[in-house]
C-alpha cells in the first residue's frame, strides 16, 4: 500500500501529499530482513494430512513443507493470530530490500509454495486411492495489515493450485481477495482478527502424486515523490494451513490447543534492562501479573492447565511454577486472554554484570488421548541496555520537517554512565533515508525532554544484513546520569529517517516529538527502537531467535531417527516427554536415535555453547 500519513492530533488520513503539512510524526512500512537462503535439500512428496501453523518455525517456513523462503515467519506482524506465529507476505526481495522493480502499480511480490503432496493416495490405515468423493478440503486463515501496513484495494492475496509436468507447472487460480485495512476487515469479519477460508478439492486433475499449492501477493509502494517512505508495505498474514480428506465445509477444526499472541515479559516496564538496575529495585522492576493468550482449534471443549519453568543461563536459579490456572477453552475459540502471576523475583548475583533466564511456558489437557500440549520459550535478558521493543520492527518512524526531533524516556534506578546507543534503521528503496542526523541526550523537565546534556553530530544510518541488527553509536565521552533522561534524534534533512518501530508493544507514553519548538507526547502506539547502553562496557545478549532460524530438525513426525541441520557444534541436546522426564541427553550430534521412545509428543532442547536454548517439538509416530 502507498504509505499512509496521520497528522498529529487529528484523525485525518493523508496519502502521498508530502508538502501539505510541514510538521508531523510519520510511520511507514518496515524494510529489512536477512538474505534469504535457497533450499538445498531435495523435497520428497508429503502425505496427508498437510498441516502447518508456523509455530515450530522462526524467520523461515519449515523446509520440509515449503520450497521457498520468501515469507517471514514471525509473531510481530500478525495481530492476535490463531496460533503463536504466522507467515507474513510483504515487498522484500531475497536480499532483504524492497524489490528493485517495485512500483506504485500492483506487482507480484512474495510466494509461499508447498512441497509436493500425495493427493493420489492415502497410506493410513491402509493404502488406497484418493478421489473427489473423499471430501478433500483445503483451509487457511488470513489477515490483512495486522501490526504492519495495510494493502490497498488494488492489491491482493492469491491462492493457486499447481499441476507439475516434466516441462513446467501449470497453475490454476483458486481464490483471491483484495487488499483492505485491518479496520475494514474487522468490520466485515464480525470483529474476528483472522478469517478462515474453506476450499473443497473436487477437480480430478489435482488428484496426482505431486500436487502443489502456493500463495502470493500483489503489492505496490509509495510513489517517487516520497523516496524515504518507500519501505515495506502491503502486509498479509497467513496462519493454520490444513489439507486433509474426510472434511466438510463446516469442519474448520484441528485437534490442537495453542499459545498465541506475544510472549510476555516478566518485567513491568521494559523488555530488557541492565542487571544492576534490576538489582537496585527488583520489586519495582518485575510485574506481578501478566497476560497469556490461548486458542482452541479443536471442535471439543478442553480444560487446560498452565505451568512455567525458569532457568538461569550459566547460573544457579532454577524453579518450576505449577499450574497457575485451570481454564476452559470452548471449541474453535481464539485469542482468549488469561491472567497468570510471577511467583518469584529473579536472583540478584552481585558478581555479574549481566545475566539471562530461559522461561518456558506449557499448557496441556491430559484428559485427551493423546494428551494435548503446547509450549513457548522466552529469553528474559538483563544486559547493559534498556529496551522497550521486542526486536521486531513492524514499521518505521520519523518526523517532518528537517530539524524535527524525537526522543524516548528512560529511567535509571541509580547513577550510571551512558556510553552510547543502539538504533535499528530500516532500509528503503535505494536507501533514500541515508541522511544526516544528530543523536542527543536530554535531562528531564517535568515529564518531557529538557536541557540538552550531550550531542553526537553528523551521524548517518548504519545497516547490517544480519537479522534485526541494531547499529551501535558509541559516544566520545562518558555521560553520568541519574533518574529520568531522554535519548533521541534530531533530523538534519527533510524526509523520513525511518527508525525501526515496534507496533506490537505500545510504549507511546514514553515517546516524544518536537516539530514546532515544543515537545509533545507521541500519538503513535508502539515503541521507537532506540536502546541506550550504560555501564562499564558494550556487550549485548544473543536472542535465541537469531540461532533458531539456523537449525532445522527433520523428519517430523519421526519414526526411528531425527536429523539436525545447523551450526550448533559445542551444543548439547536434551529431550523431554510430556511429564518433563528426560528421555535423551547427549552432546551435539546431527543424528539422534529415537527408536526407544514411545509414540507421542516430545520437547527437544538444543543448548548452544553460549547458553542459548532452542526449543523444538518432535512427534514420534510409527
Amino acid at each position: 500500500m502507498k504509505t499512509i500519513f496521520k497528522q498529529t492530533g487529528l484523525a485525518i488520513l493523508i496519502c502521498l501529499i508530502p508538502n501539505l503539512f510541514s510538521a508531523q510524526e510519520i510511520l511507514t512500512g518496515f524494510n529489512h530482513r536477512t538474505t534469504h537462503n535457497m533450499l538445498t535439500r531435495t523435497q520428497e512428496a508429503l502425505t496427508l494430512p498437510f498441516y502447518d501453523d508456523f509455530s515450530n518455525s522462526c524467520v523461515y517456513p519449515d523446509s520440509t513443507k515449503w520450497t521457498d523462503r520468501d515469507v517471514f515467519v514471525n509473531q510481530g506482524f500478525p495481530l492476535n493470530p490463531v496460533t503463536r506465529n504466522a507467515a507474513t507476505l510483504d515487498v522484500l526481495d531475497a536480499s532483504g530490500c524492497v524489490y528493485p522493480y517495485a512500483i506504485s502499480n500492483p506487482f507480484i511480490a512474495e510466494h509461499l509454495t508447498s512441497a509436493p503432496i500425495r493427493l493420489d493416495s492415502v497410506f493410513n490405515p491402509e493404502p488406497r486411492a484418493l478421489s473427489p468423493i473423499d471430501s478433500l478440503y483445503f483451509s487457511f486463515f488470513y489477515q490483512p495489515q495486522g501490526n504492519g501496513n495495510p494493502p490497498e484495494s488494488q492489491d491482493s492475496l492469491v491462492l493457486e493450485f499447481g499441476v507439475p509436468s516434466e516441462i513446467d507447472t501449470s497453475w490454476y487460480h483458486v481464490w483471491s481477495t483484495p487488499g483492505q485495512t485491518l479496520a475494514q476487515f474487522l468490520q466485515e469479519n464480525d470483529s474476528n482478527y483472522f478469517k478462515q477460508v474453506m476450499i473443497p478439492i473436487t477437480d480430478s486433475r489435482f488428484f496426482i502424486p505431486n500436487f502443489l499449492f502456493r500463495f502470493y501477493n500483489y503489492a505496490s509502494i509509495a510513489n517517487q515523490s516520497q523516496p524515504t517512505n518507500r519501505g515495506n508495505e502491503d502486509n498479509w498474514n497467513i496462519d493454520v494451513v490444513y489439507l486433509n480428506q474426510g472434511r466438510s465445509y463446516n469442519d474448520g477444526s484441528y485437534p490442537k490447543i495453542s499459545f498465541t499472541g506475544p510472549i510476555p515479559s516478566f518485567l513491568k516496564r521494559y523488555q530488557s534492562m541492565p542487571y544492576k538496575h534490576y538489582r537496585a529495585n527488583p520489586n519495582a522492576s518485575i510485574t506481578e501479573e501478566y497476560e497469556l493468550q490461548l486458542s482452541n482449534l479443536d471442535n471439543q471443549t478442553h480444560t487446560i492447565r498452565h505451568r512455567y519453568t525458569v532457568d538461569q543461563v550459566n547460573g544457579n536459579q532454577s524453579y518450576s511454577y505449577p499450574s497457575t490456572f485451570p481454564s476452559t477453552l470452548e471449541p474453535q475459540t481464539y485469542n482468549q486472554t488469561k491472567n497468570a502471576f510471577v511467583s518469584q523475583l529473579f536472583s540478584m548475583d552481585y558478581d555479574r554484570d549481566s545475566t539471562s533466564y530461559i522461561i518456558r511456558h506449557y499448557i496441556s489437557d491430559s484428559t485427551c488421548n493423546p494428551p494435548m500440549v503446547d509450549s513457548m520459550v522466552y529469553r528474559q535478558g538483563f544486559y547493559n541496555y534498556f529496551a522497550y521493543d521486542d526486536g521486531i520492527p513492524e514499521m518505521g518512524y520519523g518526523v517532518e520537517p528537517s530539524s524535527g526531533a524525537f526522543a524516548v524516556q528512560f529511567e535509571l534506578a541509580e547513577m550510571d554512565t551512558l556510553r552510547g546507543v543502539q538504533i535499528l534503521f530500516n532500509h528503503t528503496l535505494k536507501d533514500a533515508n541515508n541522511k544526516y542526523f544528530d543523536i542527543v541526550v536530554w535531562k528531564d523537565n517535568n515529564g518531557k525532554p529538557g536541557d540538552e546534556v550531550y550531542r553526537l553530530s553528523g551521524r548517518k544510518p548504519k545497516w547490517d544484513e544480519q537479522l534485526y541488527k541494531f547499529a551501535y553509536y558509541q559516544f566520545d565521552q562518558r555521560i553520568r546520569l541519574n533518574g529520568v533522561f531522554y535519548v533521541g534524534i534530531v533530523q538534519q534533512n527533510s524526509g523520513l529517517i525511518n527508525v525501526g518501530f515496534d507496533t506490537s508493544n505500545d510504549n507511546s507514553q514514553y515517546n516524544y516529538f518536537n516539530v514546532t519548538g515544543s515537545w509533545q507526547n507521541s500519538t503513535k502506539p508502539g515503541s521507537i527502537m532506540i536502546r541506550p547502553v550504560v555501564g562499564a562496557g558494550y556487550y549485548i545478549g544473543v536472542s535465541e531467535d537469531q540461532v533458531d532460524n539456523q537449525i532445522s530438525i527433520y523428519p517430523n513426525p519421526a519414526t526411528s531417527t531425527i536429523h539436525i541441520e545447523g551450526i550448533v557444534h559445542g551444543s548439547s541436546i536434551t529431550m523431554y516427554d510430556l511429564t518433563g522426564r528426560v528421555v535423551v541427553q547427549r552432546p551435539y550430534s546431527n543424528e539422534i536415535s529415537i527408536e526407544h521412545l514411545h509414540n507421542g509428543l516430545y520437547f527437544l532442547n538444543v543448548t548452544t555453547a553460549d547458553g542459548v536454548v532452542i526449543g523444538k517439538k518432535i512427534m514420534v509416530n510409527r
